[in-house]
């Protein structure tokens, strides 16, 4: 019986892992056109700490800047190109990877990173 518990709360615990997503990208509107942006904004939950976001974006400084403003469910971040070409625009995957971020989710749809990049950062 113990064993049947166990797995349940095993179970419970990966379901509710994987159903919610530790980032929001908030930008995404009928009038968003990817094509046409140049800053990217997103809201980063508690279990991604400021700091890590800060440390790893500096690597890609001379892709895009990061600012971070804090807010009660977490991070508000804005990441903006230095310079509007695909390699900016790919580095972006890069911060999420370093982040360890699985997916994100976008008007309530949980989105694995690649997908996300395809359809709303890098260029066709």
């Amino acid at each position: 019986m113990k064993k049947v518990l166990g797995l349940v709360v095993v179970l419970m615990i990966t379901v509710i892992g994987f159903g919610q997503s530790a980032v929001k990208f908030t930008d995404a509107s009928a009038d968003y056109n990817k094509s046409a942006a140049t800053s990217f904004n997103f809201l980063f939950g508690p279990t991604i700490k400021s700091e890590d976001i800060s440390t790893t974006a500096a690597y890609y400084e001379s892709y895009f800047t990061v600012t971070i403003e804090g807010v009660t469910e977490g991070s508000k971040v804005n990441i903006t190109l230095v310079e509007d070409n695909e390699m900016a625009r790919r580095v972006i995957l890069r911060l999420f990877v370093g982040l360890e971020v699985k997916n994100i989710s976008v008007n309530g749809t949980v989105l694995d990173k690649n997908d996300f990049m395809t359809k709303y950062i890098w260029l066709d």
